[in-house]
């Protein structure tokens, strides 16, 4: 484990400490974020944090017994040493994910008392100034943030933590900006990265270029400005121009207005058409006419607005941006208004991945309604009329049940007429855009519906039919198939999803029951430890469920009891999501469990995948969870408990709508948390 400690106000020279034993570098709480108090005293050391140690750490990391090559019993209160404060925010790491004590321990801590020690730890880490990386600003660890403070009545805070923000193009974005200045397809395109299996790839931390990326960057600005200048497009401009009574200079520089314009949707600063004419004017004059058009128009395609958009810092503030909320929630000078180019910016993201329209522009900058209302309906226009929208709710969807893999993974054991994983991945997303469609009860639908589409066939004979147990003969209709429910019952029984969280060759309960653990009961499940051999015994003869035995060692079980019980009941379905009732010449046993979810009613025995979807299904928390990672795709953060208000708000909205996704996300997008920021320097976590 790497644990970064350093001083505020240094930025160079900063060390790390390794810890023996652990993998990820994962300092969280969210307790943290409301710690900024003087140091606690030593009484409550005394009294509080030595006895928990004593308690519940001490017989496993002490003299002689040193798990993890960590010792708690000679640990000091130093938090200026470096060493100590390293292992103290392992200590606060370990609390919050609830990785200690093991299962097989005697005794548990209360909620109460690891919260008291947690916030003693990150007290005294916040008064040293000491900052150390949050794992829970991290991306695909929003669930560290504790579920119970963010919908607790009692918790509804109204701080602002989130800093002004860079963010980086979509590579569909980068292209139309480059196809609307030079008409052009990009041979290449350097932000075109792999998608984050489990995490959603709208997220603020893609910020960076690497030295391929500006290289290629740079070649692409050049040959579209080649483009530009040499189809005769350009020339006819300026001689036309010149006709109508400007100066060549003039005519040049109502070319690159219109670059700006048609890349960066605004006209240029007088500073800026000045630095691009002396650029033209030293290349002409270096190499000749038309190479300065060429780095002139380039130049444009290369500023950091064509490949950033910025939000919150005040680089387009409007005079009479302030923090006054028409409704009161925000009303303080440490934080700012985005802009309105910023919130048109941000609404027009959200929702189509695409720079905003011309109208919605004018829209935010002429209005005169409070800039919510303005939010709300413009929010409700998109999402009504915009023809990019679809797509941007069925992305979230795509990336949240992650079924999309179901193509990466490889099936060798059954002729490929008779498995088609691209065609499973459409018919699944069919069936998702024909539940936001009707848009009631979106979730419940999702996990629950009967009907399926089979619509792709794979070749002439057969296809894709024989994943959902229909006979060969079965006749291809555009109608959605009725299964019974003891057979498919929503997403989870789908073949692409269980085909996504398989193996190439066998079932994969713990990857199945980690998606539910963290996607439905918004709980984490710590990186497996360097020392651990996470790898099932190679026994043909034996069932999945037998061979799992292997992880229910004291040092595994701690993570596996959240995940096996969980996903052992898929063990219905096979790795291609074909319904069985046998496996190895016997009966399939899909017995399970929620355990330790932190909602009572939900915890107990299940007997089929069946029960455990509806009873999950039914659960408010379940319903806050998702509007949880519904939060991080559309604003592109994790949550934090700051966000609390936010959350209840959009939950509520979610309910009262009968299950509107449009409803929920207008109510996201009309929030506070995405109106405001802190008054910070830029943020790029």
């Amino acid at each position: 484990m790497r644990i970064r400690i350093r001083r505020a106000g240094r930025r160079s020279n900063s060390r790390c400490i390794r810890l023996g034993g652990v993998t990820t570098c994962s300092i969280l709480v969210a307790l943290s974020l409301l710690t900024r108090a003087a140091r606690t005293d030593d009484k409550q050391f005394d009294m509080t944090v030595r006895p928990f140690l004593k308690s519940y750490c001490i017989d496993c990391h002490s003299e002689g017994h040193a798990e993890g090559d960590i010792r708690l019993d000679d640990l000091g209160r130093q938090f200026n040493n470096r060493k100590e404060a390293g292992v103290w925010a392992r200590v606060l790491e370990t609390l919050a994910f609830r990785a200690m004590p093991l299962a097989t321990a005697d005794t548990f801590p209360t909620k109460v008392e690891s919260r008291a020690v947690q916030n003693w730890i990150a007290t005294n880490l916040n008064h040293q100034d000491i900052q150390f990386e949050d794992k829970s600003h991290a991306e695909g660890f929003g669930n560290l943030v504790p579920h119970d403070l963010l919908f607790s009545s009692e918790e509804r805070l109204r701080r602002i933590d989130v800093a002004a923000r860079i963010w980086r193009v979509s590579p569909e974005t980068l292209r139309s900006k480059l196809n609307a200045a030079a008409r052009f397809n990009l041979p290449t395109n350097p932000f075109d990265f792999d998608k984050p299996h489990g995490n959603f790839t709208d997220f603020k931390g893609k910020y960076l270029l690497n030295s391929i990326m500006t290289e290629q960057l740079t070649e692409l600005a050049m040959i579209a400005a080649e483009n530009q200048t040499k189809d005769g497009r350009a020339r006819a401009a300026i001689e036309a121009a010149i006709k109508r009574g400007a100066t060549r200079e003039e005519a040049v520089q109502q070319l690159l207005v219109r670059q700006f314009q048609n890349v960066l949707r605004r006209n240029p600063s007088d500073a800026e058409l000045t630095r691009l004419m002396n650029l033209l004017k030293r290349i002409d004059a270096e190499l000749g006419e038309p190479f300065g058009l060429q780095a002139a128009c380039a130049a444009v395609l290369l500023t950091p607005e064509t490949i950033f958009r910025f939000e919150g810092a005040g680089w387009d503030s409007d005079p009479d941006n302030s923090s006054e909320s028409e409704n009161g929630r925000v009303r303080d000078p440490a934080y700012v208004q985005l802009s309105n180019r910023e919130l048109a910016d941000a609404l027009a993201y959200a929702l189509t991945d695409r720079p905003p329209e011309k109208d919605l522009l004018v829209t935010f900058s002429s209005s005169d309604a409070p800039v919510r209302d303005t939010l709300r309906q413009q929010a409700t226009i998109l999402l009504a009329e915009n023809r990019y929208v679809p797509d941007r709710l069925l992305q979230f969807f795509q990336e949240y049940f992650d079924y999309e893999k179901a193509n990466d993974i490889f099936k060798d054991k059954i002729p490929k007429h008779q498995h088609w994983a691209p065609g499973l991945v459409h018919d699944l997303d069919v069936l998702i855009e024909n539940v936001l469609h009707a848009d009631e009860q979106v979730l419940r639908t999702l996990l629950t519906t009967s009907q399926m589409y089979v619509l792709f066939y794979s070749h002439k004979e057969r296809g894709n039919q024989l994943s959902f147990n229909l006979p060969p003969d079965f006749k291809k209709t555009t109608r959605p198939v009725r299964f019974p429910k003891d057979q498919r019952m929503g997403v989870l029984t789908h073949p692409a999803w269980l085909v996504a969280h398989s193996g190439n060759f066998d079932n994969d309960p713990i990857r199945r029951g980690l998606w539910i653990r963290k996607k439905l009961l918004g709980g984490n499940v710590p990186d497996v430890p360097i020392t651990v051999d996470a790898k099932l015994p190679d026994e043909p003869t034996w069932t999945l469920r037998k061979r799992l035995h292997v992880t229910e060692a004291d040092q595994c079980y701690k993570c596996h009891a959240k995940m096996n019980p969980l996903g052992l009941p898929f063990e219905r379905f096979d790795h291609y999501g074909r319904f069985r009732f046998d496996e190895l010449d016997g009966a399939v046993i899909t017995t399970g469990a929620v355990l330790n979810s932190g909602v009572p009613e939900l915890d107990g025995e299940v007997d089929s995948p069946f029960e455990m979807i509806q009873k999950l299904a039914k659960s408010e928390h379940i319903e806050q969870v998702f509007v949880r990672h519904v939060f991080r795709f559309f604003m592109g953060r994790n949550e934090t408990l700051g966000d609390a208000m936010t959350l209840q708000d959009a939950h509520k909205a979610y309910v009262d709508s009968n299950g509107s996704m449009k409803t929920l996300v207008v109510s996201l997008l009309s929030s506070d948390s995405f109106l405001y920021r802190a008054k910070q320097s830029y943020a790029a976590e």
